[in-house]
């Protein structure tokens, strides 16, 4: 009930790939939330088999509040939903010592990141007003960010500082781990490794993930999209998200190109736009769509409103 005729065939489009295509204001959130209990209530899989990922605690929270108050159920046990980060946190807890970690690990801030970048720095002598920590870690976690550890980076010649940079980050990774501790890339960064060299854990998750939902796909990293590559396996019931006129996240590693290339890299990928908006009036709309399309990079979409034509 009360969901128009694309926004129900995202919601009951089950097999395979979904690319949701989100205008600005056309009820992704609700979309999102109807499936996970159109999901549930037709009994497809059990709420711990769905995995649904989040940019923020507060959406995490809205969704799940959302899908109890559909099924008319507190308890729902959507023990998968959430941020990016706080699920590979939980998965990295459960196999910690496949990174030689300990289960206990902690979560270092950005406070505790700067201290350790400049005790680094005093002992190979790198001058810290020429090169700001800040900046190093930046760096690190752009490096991050691509999936690669310190061995694995191979430095831009064009960038002065990152030869300088690298050694930095091998001795950080090397104490991070003596100190049991993780920054928040590890968090994903780890885990990928983790799925990347044991079959075994891998096929645990890909087969108990019967469903996988992704909200703001088009702010997704590479790391990210690894990241559910792995996770989706056999069945690809991948569902995602996004409006790629909002990708706004490219100064933090965020790449357009997962959302634009995603029935390339998905295949048999089914397409909806969710095109109705129910939030501004027709001037506002005409405006906006007339100025982002001159954008080059967009998949398109035409919005349509259900108000007046306004101020």
């Amino acid at each position: 009930k009360g969901l128009n005729d694309a926004q129900n065939e995202a919601v009951t489009h089950l097999n395979g790939p979904l690319l949701i295509v989100a205008g600005a204001g056309s009820g992704k959130t609700k979309v999102l939330t109807s499936r996970i209990a159109h999901i549930i209530s037709e009994k497809k899989a059990f709420p711990n088999q769905i995995l649904a990922v989040t940019f923020t605690n507060k959406a995490a929270n809205e969704m799940r509040n959302r899908v109890s108050k559909i099924l008319g159920s507190t308890s729902v046990g959507l023990s998968w939903l959430g941020t990016f980060h706080s699920i590979c946190a939980k998965l990295l807890r459960k196999h910690a010592s496949a990174v030689h970690l300990n289960s206990n690990f902690t979560i270092i801030d950005t406070d505790d990141q700067v201290r350790l970048i400049k005790n680094i720095c005093k002992s190979e002598n790198i001058d810290i007003k020429q090169l700001a920590p800040k900046y190093i870690l930046a760096i690190i976690d752009k490096w991050k960010n691509k999936g690669k550890y310190p061995n694995e980076v191979t430095v831009n010649h064009k960038d002065i500082y990152e030869k300088t940079i690298l050694p930095v980050y091998k001795i950080y990774q090397q104490k991070l781990r003596e100190l049991n501790v993780c920054d928040f890339g590890d968090l994903i960064l780890h885990v990928v490794k983790i799925l990347e060299k044991n079959k075994d854990i891998r096929e645990i998750y890909s087969k108990n993930f019967k469903y996988i939902l992704v909200d703001e796909y088009q702010d997704t990293n590479y790391i990210q999209s690894k990241w559910l590559k792995l996770l989706t396996g056999e069945n690809e019931n991948l569902c995602c998200v996004g409006d790629d006129d909002q990708s706004i996240y490219s100064w933090r590693g965020a790449e357009i190109k997962n959302f634009l290339e995603f029935d390339q890299v998905y295949k048999n990928t089914k397409v909806i736009r969710l095109e109705q908006n129910y939030r501004s009036s027709q001037n506002i709309l005409s405006v906006a769509s007339n100025l982002i399309s001159n954008n080059q990079n967009r998949v398109g979409k035409t919005l349509i409103t259900t108000m007046e034509e306004g101020d």
